[in-house]
């Protein structure tokens, strides 16, 4: 693998400039949910983090705004799952400049789906990615980020979409490390 230079930092709220489909408040929620969820391992509201995206490491800086209730994010496999929508749009939208989001059905195998550009008439399924995304406070027993990889492709192909372009998003917040796999090209 490759360690690959970024921005020395980030914001998990770049992605509100970067990314369309939901709402903005819809995104800052999903924010709140990995903010608390990396606020379980991390002070200050900020952290290294490290992006493996295919056969490249990035290394950088991650932060946070802290300053919300978080009252009704408590349970702790809500804070890994949405938690994990938030760093898989931040990688997908931030780092490979996608532009938009579509949520896809059950039953697909994946969890969304990433465009290069808006939709309109003439582009709608132009340089699309399906993602299938899963986050995960800590490793503890089988329950690991390696293992959640394999479950997660595994995944994709008992759905409907696994001859698509597709990959995997998993995060693991005790570390942080989110790791981005390509399924199919």
């Amino acid at each position: 693998m490759k360690i690959m230079p970024l921005l020395e930092s980030y914001h998990l709220d770049d992605t509100l400039n970067c990314l369309q489909g939901p709402t903005k408040e819809q995104m800052k929620v999903w924010n709140q949910w990995a903010a608390t969820a990396l606020n379980i391992y991390h002070e200050n509201s900020n952290s290294p983090i490290e992006f493996v995206l295919d056969d490249a490491v990035y290394k950088c800086k991650i932060h946070w705004d802290s300053d919300f209730p978080n009252a009704a994010m408590k349970e702790r496999k809500e804070l890994a799952s949405q938690g994990g929508i938030s760093l898989a749009c931040f990688i997908m939208s931030v780092l490979l400049k996608f532009e938009y989001v579509i949520q896809t059905e059950i039953g697909s195998g994946v969890d969304y789906m990433f465009l290069k550009r808006v939709p309109d008439n003439e582009n709608f399924i132009e340089n699309y990615n399906y993602v299938e995304v899963s986050g995960l406070l800590e490793e503890k027993g089988t329950n690991t980020l390696l293992n959640r990889l394999k479950d997660k492709h595994q995944q994709i192909e008992e759905g409907s979409k696994r001859t698509c372009k597709s990959s995997v998003i998993v995060t693991l917040f005790a570390q942080p490390k989110s790791i981005r796999e390509t399924h199919h090209d």
